[in-house]
């Protein structure tokens, strides 16, 4: 199997933050990330994506994400490939099925017609009719400039919440809880 890397890019909104899902409560929230991490992100995702599809491979929640992060408004925890938003997953799913569509068009479809596809006089030959896999454009809706900014100084980093949330905000990356005033 061959290794594919790929620049992956996400909307995010106009002061930089990326969205995400609790996979508990269903809420939605942004953070503020490093300059690599959502690089990071997106390739765990393909990876894990990968390494489900492959037969006999028995996974551990451990291989698939070895941080868990907290949700800011209910306190789950949940690794760290369990926090996309529905659209992100199929703009992923569409990105992943493009690149295995082209690897068969190319690698297996191509060679076959080249082939097989003509018959050849005088020689039983066998036939190959197939049709290259067709791949659609992937799109995501831009990011919107939504929710309130809140900081987060146990890590030094910022989240945004909802507007006017006034429950306990805890920190996605540690966990520690904030009362908002």
């Amino acid at each position: 199997m061959s290794e594919v890397k790929m620049n992956l890019s996400f909307p995010l909104d106009d002061d930089g933050f990326f969205r995400r899902k609790c996979p508990f409560c269903h809420k939605e929230f942004k953070i503020l990330l490093e300059k690599d991490e959502l690089a990071n992100i997106v390739q765990k995702e393909i990876d894990s994506f990968m390494i489900k599809q492959e037969e006999g491979v028995d996974l551990d929640d451990s291989a698939c994400s070895e941080t868990e992060f907290t949700c800011p408004y209910c306190g789950q925890r949940a690794p760290g490939d369990n926090w996309w938003t529905q659209e992100q997953l199929a703009y992923i799913g569409i990105v992943i099925k493009n690149i295995m569509a082209k690897m068969i068009n190319v690698d297996l479809i191509r060679p076959f017609k080249e082939t097989f596809g003509k018959p050849t006089l005088g020689v039983v030959s066998m036939r190959f009719k197939g049709k290259a896999l067709e791949q659609q454009e992937p799109w995501i809706s831009p990011e919107v400039n939504d929710m309130e900014v809140f900081d987060l100084p146990c890590c030094q980093r910022k989240a945004k919440i909802e507007d006017n949330w006034m429950n306990v905000v805890y920190c996605f990356f540690c966990g520690f809880p904030y009362k908002v005033v």
